[in-house]
């Protein structure tokens, strides 16, 4: 289980605790171990999630709109993937929907 405190994402099952997956910091996604460090995965901008190491760079893999996760390379186009609330990190509901399910998929578990 992934938890999420202080813009980093860890495998531990409490909050704060465990190795470090990798962090989020200004909607880019990186593999490192503290906040804007790392290797960057990939980015969101305005809810579409992509593959760039910057933000709004890159492939257009799926976005976030309305709590619906779609395949769509535009904000509510597309197929259905899921509901945010199948893609959630531990401690990081209060963060963007597109950060968490962005974060999700590049760091715990692929969802296309």
């Amino acid at each position: 289980m992934a938890n999420f405190k202080d813009g980093v994402i860890r495998d531990g099952s409490s909050i704060g605790s465990g190795r470090a997956l990798g962090n989020i910091k200004d909607g880019v996604i990186r593999d490192g171990s503290s906040r804007g460090s790392g290797r960057s995965l990939g980015n969101v901008k305005d809810g579409v999630i992509r593959d760039g190491s910057s933000k709004g760079s890159g492939r257009a893999l799926f976005n976030v709109n309305n709590d619906a996760v779609k395949n769509g390379t535009s904000v509510g186009s597309g197929r259905s993937i899921g509901k945010v609330r199948d893609f959630i990190i531990k401690g990081m509901e209060r963060e963007l929907d597109a950060d968490m399910v962005a974060a999700y998929h590049f760091l715990v578990k692929k969802i296309i």
